[in-house]
């Protein structure tokens, strides 16, 4: 099953990685999103495992989760894509509001974690809002790690011109 998540996750991190190397547009984001939702729907439900009666009860919620997250989502791939895009002539001040943005989105994607761990608790229980926590938790991380990778590192182009 791990297979499965690194394969996808793999997949949307090298769909958002191209959409930042040229510039994304909201109609951009929103096709990869739309993409990706499909087959993480199909991620989420292999680990997740969930019998029939738990499943009626569980998506409806990962529905509206998703909803908001992609909100979350579209925002930050448009604060990294201001960054790739511009960071060779960034200022200080550019620099901070990025750097305030990505804050107040990343305290945004864990206050929606919380509110939906506590949705699907109450919809199904402890260990199955922990499952659904996890893997929100694995996928959000990888697909921030093959970001970060293939956008320019700050400080990159100091090192080049001190050569």
């Amino acid at each position: 099953m791990k297979r499965v998540f690194v394969i996808g996750a793999f997949l949307v991190g090298s769909f958002i990685t191209n959409e930042l190397r040229a510039q994304a547009t909201d109609d951009d984001i929103q096709i990869v999103q739309g993409a990706w939702g499909k087959q993480k729907r199909e991620l989420v439900s292999a680990a997740m495992q969930l019998s029939e009666k738990d499943s009626v009860k569980f998506w409806p919620v990962y529905e509206r989760y998703e909803t908001a997250r992609k909100k979350l989502g579209k925002e930050r791939i448009k604060i990294l894509d201001q960054y790739a895009t511009n960071f060779e002539k960034l200022t200080a001040v550019q620099t901070d509001d990025i750097v305030a943005r990505l804050f107040k989105n990343e305290a945004g994607y864990n206050a929606l974690l919380q509110q939906y761990y506590a949705e699907v608790k109450k919809s199904l229980n402890s260990m199955q809002a922990a499952k659904f926590l996890h893997i929100e938790s694995f996928l959000q991380n990888y697909i921030k790690t093959s970001i970060q990778a293939n956008i320019p590192y700050i400080g990159a182009l100091e090192k080049e011109e001190k050569k």
